[in-house]
């Protein structure tokens, strides 16, 4: 297994010096926060106490001179250390945001692939197998769009995540039976775990996913074989962890760990691993956006990721996860879904900018038995809706849109009528919604891309919810 030395961890934090960065101390290169400082005070007074009784005042002073100077040298390189973890944390957030508006746009585009291509499937006999099959080829294809997106998403920190307490050796365990078959049989995978639980407070689903890709990346590095260790334990209290990450209580986290022997990265590379796109491997092979996941994913969680590589060595990527003080609970099994769309015979006001996504929306609908009343935005959407308030049942609507928005449509609308029953979608997650407090609580949402069957559940759901007043 790859050994840490102290000092030589690239790490991301939530809070305090260097937030939201990607740290990266190079063996050999600069010592944690504040050491050259504590070791040259000591020395200066170790000087002092040892040798004043044996020398002249002015040779005593002379001596202190220099280790001030010095002092002041390591306090100067140590502040520009810092300033480049800032540049680098401010550089990764004008990164995130960016990922977060390239993935609203492009979500609306894959609800019109994915919602298309179902129409044209419906359509087409079952003997009309070639055809249908180059449909899942389209459909395939935007669905892995859509994964990717998520993967912007889950860089920008924009994902949606449901917290709950789970045993971080389970989380493990699980996800060693799924990554089995994707290792080479030259590649040896070893698990390490304590016999005692390891709660964490974390998503399921992103812990996975955070693990799979390091797997992957562990794999991929390996091309030759070798050992991949996967390690479960508490926080180290002592050694590289507290004195690289000072202001944290090394106790309040459980850590998981990625070990390989593969052929490791420079310096240069590891500085540049949480970049979106940023890929070592050869082109088509790639998406550089696992450690970008990887990144967002746990700044999510609160969270910290220590990476150390060592060319021909291997690396060890560390992901620190705050520990939770319930017991971990047995995963609920989550109901099955519909078998077969339910449709419906109501009017449905559709307010949505995107000309293409709007008229593709509507043809969902009206294959669904749903009569459709169409709007370009929320000015007109508010318009037509008080034209046609009586037939109307259900208002479709984009949040963010040019003119009216979406939250403020639902104001002006449950002004006049607290009734009015609203189901909103958006390109941007239901997390990112609400973090923005665009949506009042409990307000049904869809986001893009939708499947047809998506959409046609959460329609008859906002139909069929009891209407209460705002």
């Amino acid at each position: 297994m790859l050994q840490v030395p102290p000092g030589s961890i690239s790490y991301t934090s939530p809070s305090g010096p260097g937030s939201g960065a990607g740290r990266a101390a190079r063996a050999g290169g600069t010592p944690p926060r504040g050491t050259v400082t504590r070791w040259l005070t000591a020395l200066r007074d170790g000087v002092r106490r040892l040798f004043s009784p044996y020398t002249t005042s002015e040779q005593l002073m002379e001596v202190l001179h220099r280790i001030e100077g010095i002092r002041t040298a390591a306090e100067l390189a140590e502040r520009r250390w810092l300033e480049a973890q800032l540049r680098q944390a401010q550089k990764l957030e004008t990164i995130g945001q960016l990922a977060g508006g390239i993935a609203h746009d492009f979500n609306n585009i894959l609800a019109v692939i994915l919602a298309n291509s179902e129409l044209l499937a419906s359509a087409l006999p079952a003997d009309r197998a070639d055809l249908l099959a180059n449909l899942q080829k389209v459909q395939d294809a935007a669905r892995g769009g859509a994964s990717m997106v998520r993967g912007l998403l889950g860089f920008s920190r924009r994902a949606d995540l449901s917290f709950t307490t789970l045993d971080l050796r389970e989380v493990v365990a699980d996800l060693s039976q799924m990554v089995r078959p994707i290792l080479p049989d030259n590649v040896e995978m070893r698990i390490v775990a304590p016999a005692e639980p390891c709660p964490v407070w974390a998503d399921s689903g992103a812990m996975q996913q955070i693990l799979l890709n390091l797997v992957t990346n562990a794999r991929d590095a390996m091309g030759q074989g070798g050992t991949l260790t996967i390690e479960v334990a508490p926080a180290p209290t002592r050694g590289s962890f507290p004195e690289a990450v000072p202001w944290v209580d090394a106790e309040a986290y459980f850590c998981v760990a990625v070990n390989d022997t593969g052929t490791g990265m420079d310096p240069a590379t590891v500085e540049r691993i949480f970049e979106p796109f940023f890929t070592t491997k050869a082109p088509g092979t790639g998406t550089g956006l696992g450690m970008a996941m990887v990144y967002g994913l746990t700044k999510q969680h609160g969270g910290f990721v220590h990476v150390y590589s060592e060319v021909g060595v291997g690396t060890a990527v560390k992901v620190y996860v705050p520990r939770s003080a319930e017991a971990a609970a047995t995963a609920a099994v989550a109901p099955p879904e519909l078998d077969a769309l339910v449709g419906g015979s109501e009017t449905i006001l559709l307010v949505e900018d995107k000309a293409e996504l709007r008229s593709t929306t509507r043809r969902v609908l009206e294959r669904l038995g749903y009569t459709v009343i169409e709007a370009a935005d929320g000015e007109e959407g508010l318009v037509r809706y008080r034209a046609e308030r009586s037939r109307i049942d259900l208002i479709l609507s984009d949040v963010l849109m040019p003119k009216i928005s979406g939250p403020a449509l639902y104001a002006a609308v449950r002004e006049t009528d607290p009734h009015a029953r609203f189901l909103f979608t958006s390109g941007y997650s239901e997390s990112d919604i609400g973090q923005r407090s665009l949506l009042e609580p409990g307000v049904l949402f869809v986001a893009k891309p939708w499947t047809i069957g998506d959409l046609a559940r959460q329609v008859r759901k906002a139909l069929e919810r009891p209407a209460t007043p705002a």
